[in-house]
């Protein structure tokens, strides 16, 4: 029998398809197969899909967009966009995405896109622009990010007509028009003060860490990482990457050249960029000190300290020795500094990274040298951040924080 009925009280339709029509249905297996909730639904899909077959077959049916666009955006997404996305096709990325990327990928189609499009066939939203305009729209005044869900769906009716379940991809000037309303609020709503800390809000961060060193509060490893992330300004992502071989502290350079994904894995950073950064005195003798310190700790585990060691690790969850540093590993640490020093104002990695830009600023700092040390790749990204030679003299961190010494 071609339906089956499952442990799950649902029913599975499995039927043959020969391979000489295969392209004609965008099918690449040799069964098809769905899962329907009723006997009924899963025996009318048998007799349309026979119907199509018979056809196809008979040469009734002689072009694929007579029969392929009437595939539902979710059967598309699942049974023909998704493995060719992440194998690469889908963009004029050289690379394959990420399993990082993939993942977030996914959680998008499942949690925004399916919900929204899935059950509209192909060839339906391609002919219905104003459908399509309409739960855009209202997508765009819920959801911040909007912007990844039009190039999602952009990419799907993209793909479609590279396959030629349409002839052509014409919803895509048409959400190219749907502006990101719930960003743009939030943006308008953000008070400027709140996105970074003043000088002596600043100062109040450097005193509960100081404080909290002294009382064994928090570890130096911890210490060195705060004071690596303010003074390079860098994403913590980056500093989580930095290996021993990045850093000179006789000539007080430090090279960003990776970051590390939420898998602990090492990735180019933001934009590919390269940067050799000049550290203070200050910060070289911190960590010349924490090298030290990590090469006894890592030899009584029987650790040989390397230039490939991470100047950061932990021993995780699972009691592994030597881990990469998690995604919120410094958000973890910085929250436990503020409950125990109540008046410190709300502070994050990020909002470290605005606050040296914009104290740097406010120092007098170019907006092109600040977009140079945050490595930005243009001056446009750093606006937001003060509301390339690749060899930065001094750190967005430095500047603010030398003008606190002042």
């Amino acid at each position: 029998m071609s339906i089956k009925k499952t442990l799950n009280n649902t029913y599975r339709l499995r039927l043959y398809i020969p391979d000489e029509i295969k392209p004609m249905l965008g099918i690449s297996s040799k069964m098809y197969e769905k899962t329907f909730k009723t006997r009924r639904e899963a025996k009318q899909a048998e007799l349309e899909m026979l119907s199509k077959i018979d056809s196809i077959l008979k040469g009734e049916i002689t072009s694929p967009f007579e029969i392929n666009g009437e595939i539902l955006f979710s059967d598309f997404y699942k049974n023909v966009w998704w493995e060719s996305y992440k194998a690469g096709q889908t963009t004029s990325t050289t690379k394959p995405p990420t399993q990082a990327t993939i993942d977030g990928t996914e959680i998008v189609f499942r949690k925004h896109i399916l919900p929204m499009l899935g059950n509209y066939s192909i060839e339906f939203l391609n002919q219905n622009k104003q459908v399509v305009l309409n739960l855009l729209t209202a997508k765009a005044a819920e959801y911040a990010n909007f912007k990844v869900i039009r190039s999602y769906v952009n990419s799907i009716f993209d793909w479609a007509e590279e396959l030629e379940y349409i002839e052509a991809n014409r919803i895509s000037k048409t959400i190219k028009r749907i502006k990101a309303t719930k960003k743009i609020k939030l943006q308008e709503a953000k008070n400027e003060e709140e996105l970074y800390l003043s000088q002596s809000e600043l100062q109040a961060w450097f005193t509960a860490f100081e404080e909290d060193l002294e009382t064994d509060k928090i570890s130096f490893k911890d210490y060195v990482l705060f004071y690596t992330t303010f003074f390079l300004g860098d994403r913590k992502s980056e500093s989580y990457a930095l290996q021993w071989k990045h850093i000179n502290t006789k000539q007080q350079e430090i090279k960003l050249v990776q970051a590390l994904d939420k898998y602990k894995n090492a990735k180019s950073t933001k934009g590919n960029k390269k940067t050799t950064f000049h550290i203070p005195n200050e910060l070289a003798e911190l960590l010349k000190s924490w090298k030290k310190q990590q090469k006894v700790e890592l030899a009584k585990f029987g650790i040989i300290q390397s230039d490939e060691q991470y100047v950061f690790t932990y021993i995780d969850m699972k009691g592994n020795v030597n881990s990469p540093l998690h995604a919120d590993y410094l958000n973890n640490k910085m929250k436990s500094v503020k409950r125990r020093h109540k008046e410190l104002t709300h502070a994050t990695p990020h909002k470290l990274r605005h606050t040296g830009a914009t104290l740097a600023k406010q120092a007098g700092t170019s907006l092109e040298a600040i977009s140079e040390a945050l490595t930005h790749s243009d001056t446009l990204t750093t606006k937001t951040y003060v509301n390339t030679s690749n060899v930065v003299p001094m750190a967005v961190g430095e500047i603010a924080y030398r003008n606190l010494k002042k």
